[in-house]
């Protein structure tokens, strides 16, 4: 496992790498990440942030779903959040599941929980709402809050009635938008003939169908879809999701008919293997198995985490693999000066996906070397030339499992790792707290420069459309563009566009010219964690932006903390904040001190107005931002459900006792912290005051 600075290193990778996989995924159809890769690098976070759980407010990435709509549809907000799911991966995970259900719960062993076993469809996911029984609406799942609407698309499924017999005043059926493989493989014929390009898979094809802006009935009627649950309220139709399918098919929708309930965890896991073994003969495509928990009042007690049920969890398939030939090994320098080595292939397929790159991560894994020093792939290192064996199970950029060293080229050579920068030529050297290889050549690198103005118009920074890698790197190499501000001066610069219809070329005219400078004027205004996070600042990530947005709200009060921090050389102010660690204050008064990075931000200050970080609204209960320990057992409650109550409350429940904790909550035989809360100073109050002050029944 990682040490501490590898971990934080490896969680800033994978957030970029999952943040990058759901924007292709959910907004443009593509199929460069397969579903196994994607939830193996899920799974690689969480367990990142089990062994180090201090640095699960730092890195969020598990806590979003989905990606944010960009297309031309209109954005609704869900009635409810429309959640993801968490996933296992062997028999391992799930036995792990349902221990934590039992936990959770405070139910013996003795006790049968039912379970209900459900194909996982791969398709899109839909939320279909009836206002007295007339479909009134139709919306994807977007990033959970958001989606987009597409009601006109989905009255053009078969599957989906325009009408259900039900008196309920407003009622959200959800499921999954899928296309058949029959006539999945009839589409791409269809496509090729026409000289069309043709989809990589029937989940592509249902999202790229339901997803046009202009419907297409004739390929809209081989739509399915299957319903598998309600958004809120469950208990309106039904007591549990066996009864909730079976009232489904009566309202007209239908639902896989795979589905059992099952009370002995063996014989679910015996039909899991069973539906694997019959997956090709299914016309549906299908990446696991969900397992739920059949009683929703079990449900309602179990509730949430940040982005997933409690109740439920994916048991997914096995990933694929190929074997291909390494034809070169690149370099790539980021924003931060890393230093990438990534495998260039032979195109080939894995998984229905075209992969024609893998990622290297560092020096010692080309060796055959973890970052402990244990040997991988019993010690053989990677060349050119190498035929090897590559798994998409982790990144969007695959991974090289194994290298066939009977097919290796007898004059082949040891990839050597360069000692000097491939892009500014300045001397290399390796970063302990990162363990990794970078130029800190940070003002001159034109890679860098690139990588970082890339990164500054980037979505979910100060998100300017229209200016692609490509054309950043043309304005850069014209001097129109040298950092951050001169975007904001480009009309000026470019003599109101009429020199950049020059040299960009084909596709450029007026038009094009003048959306892209609306859409630098609409960057005018951004919020406070747009904007941190837009300076590309090393450690701090979207989620440490928004954190420290959330802390300080203004500009003007985190710019005078850092101000203070230089002066005194000092950041307790930054260290106060609860997520915010060593590693990133270094690196925040590193960034400010630095007179040519701070004169490029005052210099931005001039074009940009930066907005107030305003925090969702909440439960305001009298323990709402509290910091709160508990200690001991509690009357027919888990510690577990106890510390989620409070969370619903608006609370923060740490683990360790410190005198920024405001209550500590005491039940039966409490341990030591009671004597240490003592020694603090810190309040403490006992299960029944408790139950009084946040007046719940628990």
């Amino acid at each position: 496992m990682f040490t501490k600075s590898e971990a934080i290193y490896r969680l800033r990778e994978l957030s970029e790498i999952i943040a990058k996989s759901r924007e292709l995924y959910f907004n443009f159809n593509q199929s460069d990440i397969t579903d196994q890769e994607y939830d193996q690098n899920i799974s690689e976070v969480t367990q990142i942030i089990a062994k180090y759980p201090e640095l699960d407010d730092e890195f969020k990435i598990l806590n979003q779903v989905g990606a944010t709509p960009n297309s031309k549809f209109k954005k609704v907000n869900h009635l409810t959040p429309m959640y993801s799911l968490s996933n296992g991966f062997n028999k391992e995970d799930i036995f792990n599941f349902l221990k934590q259900i039992r936990s959770f719960l405070d139910v013996p062993e003795s006790k049968n929980i039912d379970l209900v076993f459900e194909p996982k469809i791969d398709g899109l996911s839909l939320s279909l709402i009836y206002k007295n029984g007339a479909l009134f609406r139709a919306v994807t799942r977007g990033d959970g809050q958001i989606g987009e609407d597409v009601t006109e698309n989905a009255r053009l499924i078969p599957d989906v009635p325009l009408s259900i017999p039900t008196e309920i005043e407003t009622l959200e059926i959800r499921g999954e938008v899928y296309f058949p493989n029959s006539a999945f493989k009839e589409l791409n014929e269809e496509l090729k003939k026409a000289g069309n390009k043709a989809f990589s898979n029937p989940r592509n094809a249902a999202s790229g169908t339901l997803r046009q802006f202009k419907s297409n009935k004739e390929r809209s009627k081989n739509l399915c879809f299957f319903a598998y649950s309600v958004g809120s309220d469950p208990h309106k139709l039904a007591d549990n999701q066996k009864t909730l399918l079976k009232i489904f098919n009566d309202l007209g929708f239908k639902t896989n008919n795979i589905s059992r309930v099952f009370s002995n965890l063996e014989q679910l896991l015996k039909y899991y293997e069973e539906i694997f073994s019959m997956r090709p003969s299914l016309n549906y495509e299908i990446d696991g198995i969900v397992y739920k928990v059949n009683d929703f009042r079990l449900q309602e007690r179990l509730g949430f985490r940040s982005s997933s049920p409690r109740w439920a969890i994916a048991h997914k398939f096995p990933a694929e693999i190929s074997i291909t030939v390494i034809e070169d090994i690149e370099i790539q320098i980021g924003r931060t000066g890393t230093l990438s080595p990534v495998a260039k292939l032979k195109p080939v397929n894995v998984g229905g996906v075209i992969v024609s790159s893998a990622t290297l991560h560092n020096k010692d894994f080309i060796r055959g070397f973890d970052n402990k020093g244990n040997k991988i792939r019993s010690g053989v290192d990677i060349r050119r030339g190498d035929w090897v064996t590559v798994y998409r199970a982790g990144d969007v950029i695959p991974k090289i499992k194994n290298v066939n060293v009977s097919k290796r080229n007898a004059t082949s050579e040891p990839f050597k790792f360069p000692l000097f920068c491939p892009s500014c030529n300045s001397r290399v050297e390796f970063d302990k707290a990162d363990s990794a290889i970078r130029c800190h050549n940070f003002q001159s690198c034109k890679a860098q420069i690139i990588a970082g103005l890339k990164h500054f118009v980037s979505k979910k920074a100060v998100n300017i459309e229209g200016l692609g890698g490509r054309i950043i790197e043309e304005l850069y190499h014209k001097d129109l563009i040298q950092q951050p501000a001169d975007f904001f001066r480009l009309e000026t610069k470019s003599n109101h566009g009429l020199d950049l219809i020059e040299f960009l070329g084909k596709g450029w005219g007026n038009k094009s010219i003048r959306n892209l400078f609306n859409s630098i004027d609409s960057a005018r205004s951004i919020r406070l964690d747009r904007f941190l996070f837009s300076l590309g600042i090393r450690h701090i990530g979207e989620n440490a932006s928004q954190i420290i947005a959330g802390y300080f709200v203004s500009w003007e009060k985190f710019y005078n903390a850092i101000r203070i921090g230089i002066s005194k050389n000092d950041g307790q102010l930054l260290y106060e904040i609860e997520g915010v660690g060593q590693l990133m204050v270094a690196s925040l008064l590193e960034f400010f001190s630095d007179t040519k990075e701070r004169k490029k931000v005052e210099d931005l200050l001039n074009y940009v107005k930066i907005e107030s970080f305003i925090k969702h609204n909440k439960i305001e209960t009298a323990i709402t931002d509290k910091k709160l320990v508990l200690t001991g057992s509690f009357k027919g409650i888990s510690r577990a459900e106890l510390k989620s109550i409070c969370e619903k409350n608006g609370a923060k429940v740490l683990t360790a006792l410190s005198t920024n904790v405001d209550l500590l909550i005491v039940g039966q035989s409490p341990g030591s912290k009671v004597k240490k809360a003592n020694e603090l100073g810190v309040k403490q109050i006992f299960e029944e005051e408790f139950k009084v002050l946040i007046d719940t029944d628990i």
